[in-house]
């Protein structure tokens, strides 16, 4: 096993012993916070919640019994008999009847400092009677549904909701129902409609706040009121809302809810992976008080040990930090180095060589690359050298196919004309073969400005009336932004040529023209160049043109191998992918064959 290790590349050695130092150091946290969070901690934290809800429990149940007193109190009298009687008879003043109540609600409304406010309402559910100072914002029936005031039985808490009087707070409200049955008004726990309800307002926020401050030592405590079949009164806060209802259905909840029994000091507690929870049997309303605790994060687990672990972890990881250090420079490093020669080397930058003492695997990968660029170097300046006589004699065998027999055609017509004594058209004739010659050789360059090439389809057209004693109209309009720009030359004459011998049936058969014209446009759209050469000749067949110009092969009595070399010509300079031929005839109106190529560079 040890000489196995010695053989690794020292890359393998280092990744090996940072990995097992990464691993133990995970190890030992990951068993330290197990063990003292499963054993000491935990059990620390459960019975504090269990001290926490049963202090809070009785918290609450001191001030309710302290709101049901005063209640006893201010409601117990002759006094509000004879205030519910009157509030019961259906032809009463409603604003008699507030005043009669204006002392109960008062003393009502300040019975207990978690208490918000105090309302009377009628029996019906349609009229409610507040504190002068404490107007309502909506109507008793928006308050309180009949079917919510039907299920009322006894003292009774409902759901937490907004405050019925002009405030943002939230409230749970204690419904008392009372009639008139003896001299004094009693509470109603029949199945018929009360004679009215007393409402007491509890100020939610309050009594959490109440709660919490009974055990100061947990501050994560949230604390819920629950029915005794398990339904939410106070409202949990927006951010809590998804966790509350998750935990309220979950089945292991519910069975802690289930095995709630009223009237002990005792309370349920179950644990799970996100949280704590005690639930106690409240000795009235049949209530259920939980407490929700989070659980603990590392901090509340370790306290102090903490800062020694800390310490531990310090240590380690500078450890860890000195072999990165040593990875980044004896490999990482070189490794980068040798990435950067490559992406140099990618983007034929790489013109001064970097020396590589070592004769390790890095040393030796680097030496390897720098004989790896000198071949490509060398394989690349070949290439170029063989591409380059490829395309010089390409292009010069397809300029070559361009009408051999043209320069022969117009000296025998020149002789003719010399021996007939037409001594000018033979001089003009001479002339127009001399400019066409000099524009047509350009020196041996390959590349001409567009306006030498519309010289030179000119000086043609001009040949060829001459040769045939005929008026070829020709037009075309030089732009000054596009004069000097550099085209292919000798693109536009074979494509006169087609339209004179074929589209005027001059020098070939077809049907002659009237007023024979050709115009070119050159024009430039964004970053491409339009070339269009318009005729209003006999026409051609555009599919079988098209055929014939994109193909691989002219065909043998296709007549049009000018516009086939031309397309070849473009494609063998600019690309396929930046050559576009499209057709389009009109007969004797308008026969177009538009070219566009990549705009040439000033």
């Amino acid at each position: 096993m040890l000489r196995k290790y010695k053989n690794l590349s020292l890359f393998s050695k280092i990744s090996f012993v940072m990995c097992g130092l990464a691993l133990a150091l995970s190890s030992i946290i990951t068993l330290t916070a197990i063990i003292y969070y499963r054993y000491i901690f935990s059990e620390r934290l459960l019975g504090s919640v269990k001290t926490a809800t049963v202090s809070a429990a009785n918290t609450l149940y001191v001030n309710y019994t302290d709101i049901i007193e005063r209640f006893v109190l201010t409601c117990g009298t002759e006094d509000f008999k004879s205030d519910v009687e009157y509030l019961y008879q259906s032809d009463n003043s409603y604003l008699t009847a507030k005043g009669m109540v204006q002392d109960e609600l008062a003393a009502l409304s300040n019975c207990n400092y978690l208490v918000h406010g105090a309302m009377i309402l009628s029996g019906d559910g349609k009229t409610a009677y507040t504190l002068y100072n404490n107007p309502l914002y909506e109507t008793a029936e928006e308050m309180f549904s009949s079917i919510e005031l039907s299920q009322v039985k006894g003292i009774s808490f409902l759901k937490e909701r907004k405050s019925p009087f002009r405030s943002r707070v939230s409230v749970i409200p204690i419904v008392f129902p009372v009639s008139v049955i003896t001299q004094y008004v009693e509470l109603d726990i029949s199945d018929s409609a009360p004679n009215a309800y007393v409402i007491i307002f509890i100020d939610s926020s309050k009594m959490q706040t109440c709660l919490n401050l009974t055990n100061v030592s947990q501050a994560e405590n949230v604390y819920y009121l629950l029915t005794a079949d398990g339904c939410l009164l106070n409202s949990p806060s927006a951010e809590e809302t998804d966790d509350v209802t998750s935990i309220l259905e979950d089945n292991r909840t519910k069975e802690l809810l289930g095995s709630v029994t009223w009237n002990t000091s005792d309370c349920s507690t179950f644990v799970n992976s996100d949280c704590y929870l005690a639930a106690y049997g409240l000795r009235y309303g049949d209530m259920i008080l939980l407490n929700y605790v989070p659980r603990e994060t590392l901090p509340d687990i370790f306290g102090k040990t903490g800062y020694t672990l800390l310490l531990l972890l310090m240590l380690l990881v500078f450890f860890l930090l000195t072999i990165a250090f040593l990875m980044a420079h004896y490999i990482t490093r070189p490794v980068n180095r040798l990435v950067e020669v490559v992406h140099q080397i990618e983007e034929n930058r790489y013109t001064e060589k970097l020396n590589f003492s070592a004769n390790d695997e890095i040393g030796q990968l680097g030496s390897a690359i720098n004989t790896m660029h000198d071949t490509i170097r060398q394989q690349m300046v070949r290439i170029k050298q063989e591409e380059a006589e490829k395309y010089k004699t390409q292009i010069q065998l397809l300029t070559e196919q361009i009408n051999p027999h043209f320069l022969y055609n117009t000296l025998e017509c020149i002789q003719s004309e010399v021996l007939r004594g037409n001594s000018s058209t033979a001089t003009n004739m001479i002339q127009y073969l001399a400019e066409y010659l000099r524009i047509g050789l350009s020196y041996g360059a390959d590349l001409i400005t567009i306006s030498n090439e519309l010289r030179h389809a000119d000086v043609y057209i001009k040949l060829m009336n001459q040769r045939f004693q005929q008026s070829i109209i020709f037009l075309y309009k030089p732009s000054s932004d596009l004069n000097q720009r550099l085209i292919p030359k000798t693109i536009l004459q074979p494509l006169v040529e087609n339209s004179i011998r074929h589209g005027f049936g001059i020098d070939a058969s077809g049907i002659p023209i009237s007023v024979p014209t050709i115009e070119i446009n050159f024009h430039a759209v964004e970053n491409r160049l339009s070339i269009g050469v318009i005729d209003n000749g006999s026409g051609f067949d555009v599919k079988k043109v098209e055929a014939i110009t994109l193909g691989n092969h002219p065909g043998d009595n296709s007549g049009h191998v000018g516009l086939h070399n031309i397309y070849h010509r473009l494609v063998t300079y600019y690309g396929k992918e930046n050559v576009q031929v499209t057709f389009s005839s009109i007969p004797y109106y308008r026969n177009e064959i538009l070219i566009s190529i990549p705009l040439p560079e000033e």
